[in-house]
């Protein structure tokens, strides 16, 4: 069985009008040209540092390692400011790469995903395809 990951890729060719165009050409046709959820497409590798910063890896990968049961708990395993943590869960929330569930009055904050992969194919001309693999299990 393969893990399910989540992956950051790098291509200098994606634009919004190629992204738009593929939405129209569903909209006409009714056959999908969505990108799977779990990839993330930018052509920007500014734009992919700034969604996936060292904090946020660090979130993920206590997720994945400790299962915390809440958020505070979450912010004192990392030893920081709940409000600081509370800012990158959204995030992380708003990129599907983890979910809040309510349980009770709390909220727990869980991993969609075992890895987090970042494929920069597209910087080389070569047949097979880098990638640099954050894997929580060590």
């Amino acid at each position: 069985m393969q893990k399910k990951q989540f992956t950051f890729k790098y291509d200098p060719r994606a634009s919004l009008k190629e992204m738009f165009e593929g939405f129209n050409e569903a909209l006409k046709t009714g056959k999908p040209d969505v990108q799977p959820k779990n990839i993330l497409v930018s052509n920007s590798l500014e734009a992919i540092y700034r969604s996936i910063t060292p904090a946020r890896l660090e979130i993920f990968t206590c997720l994945i390692e400790k299962k915390p049961n809440n958020l505070t708990e979450l912010a004192q395993l990392l030893k920081r400011d709940y409000a600081n943590v509370w800012k990158d869960v959204q995030v992380l929330q708003g990129l599907e790469i983890i979910k809040l569930k309510k349980v009770g009055k709390e909220i727990q904050p869980i991993a969609l995903y075992e890895k987090i992969t970042f494929d920069f194919s597209a910087l080389r001309k070569v047949p097979s395809t880098p990638t640099l693999t954050l894997n929580a299990n060590h």
